[in-house]
């Protein structure tokens, strides 16, 4: 990786996870504290500062200053390269530790959570934690940091969080960077809604995406829907029996109702419906901001773009999105 602070690394995990400790432990506590909590997905302290305590039996000391916590840290640059089994060794190693909140953290560049996580999940954890975060996760704490300007945050410290970003690219972790498909949606909107469908002209060309988003009304809706399947050329004949229960509603009805016409070929995304757990729901619509140079909004989307899932759920406004591409 000619031009990288981390050039000198070892390859492969050791790099990176090397990588990642060499810039958190250089960095201001608070710092540490937002990139952990982002990633854990919760409020994270390293060190807890607390005046005047008196819980712990009789007598006011002027103050504590405690730490109480383990993390253990696995990571993996290949993507679908996760091992039950040595995630089961390092939990039982955390389940022996005395520290009050125990933390497995995986790293890795998958777009979801590895099914292997999950089935540990239910399993009995013996008070340990198991937490899956995408190296995209990572690249968003970082750049939170650095957009957050009351953190006031160091020359030294930005460009080692740029150059920690820097090797993550690099490395092809970001693999999640574009993984939503924003479609232009006056009438796919409403659909989907109905038919948790995108229909569009057959064959058309799309990127490697998980999912879709509608922008209408000056806002990206805040339902983003999974790709459950996709067909490149559908007939839409009310009398063909070829295709499962779920296309043949939506071709029978489509055509019925006139929103779509007998005999033309369409192209046919099946989406996660409104109310389905694999529908990610955003906290609020992204509203457009979006303006040209004598001042007048620009639509954020005219035939369709790519944005990160991770920076569409951070975002509140288009200009966020635009920013970090």
């Amino acid at each position: 990786m000619p031009g990288s602070l981390f050039s000198t690394y070892s390859t492969g995990e050791n790099r990176i996870t090397s990588s990642i400790l060499a810039v958190l432990e250089r960095l201001a506590i608070d710092r540490i504290d937002a990139i952990l909590g982002a990633l854990l997905e919760e409020d994270f302290e390293t060190v807890r500062f607390q005046n005047q305590s008196a819980k712990d039996g009789r007598g006011v000391p002027d103050a504590t200053i405690a730490a109480s916590f383990r993390i253990l840290v696995e990571t993996k640059v290949v993507r679908r390269a996760v091992h039950a089994e040595q995630l089961q060794r390092h939990l039982e190693r955390l389940k022996r530790a005395g520290e009050v909140d125990r933390v497995m953290l995986l790293l890795t560049p998958d777009r979801e959570e590895p099914v292997e996580v999950r089935a540990l999940r239910t399993g009995e954890l013996g008070g340990a934690r198991l937490i899956w975060a995408s190296f995209a996760q990572l690249d968003q704490a970082i750049d939170s940091v650095l957009d957050e300007a009351h953190r006031a945050i160091s020359e030294r410290e930005a460009f080692l969080l740029r150059e920690l970003q820097k090797t993550l690219a690099e490395e092809n972790l970001l693999l999640t960077q574009r993984d939503v498909l924003i479609i232009p949606a006056r009438r796919a909107w409403p659909m989907y809604q109905r038919w948790a469908a995108y229909v569009c002209q057959p064959n058309r060309s799309f990127q490697d995406i998980q999912y879709v988003g509608f922008y209408t009304d000056g806002e990206i809706k805040p339902a983003v829907a999974r790709i459950m399947s996709s067909e490149e050329s559908v007939i839409f004949d009310p009398e063909n029996a070829a295709y499962g229960a779920e296309l043949r509603k939506l071709i029978d009805e489509t055509v019925r109702e006139g929103v779509r016409t007998a005999g033309a070929a369409y192209k046919v995304l099946l989406l996660s419906k409104l109310n389905d757990p694999e529908t990610i729901h955003l906290a609020a619509p992204v509203t457009n901001d979006l303006a040209s140079d004598s001042g007048r909004t620009t639509a954020f989307v005219q035939n369709q773009r790519y944005v990160s899932l991770v920076r569409l759920k951070a975002a509140r406004r288009t200009s966020d999105l635009v920013a970090s591409e």
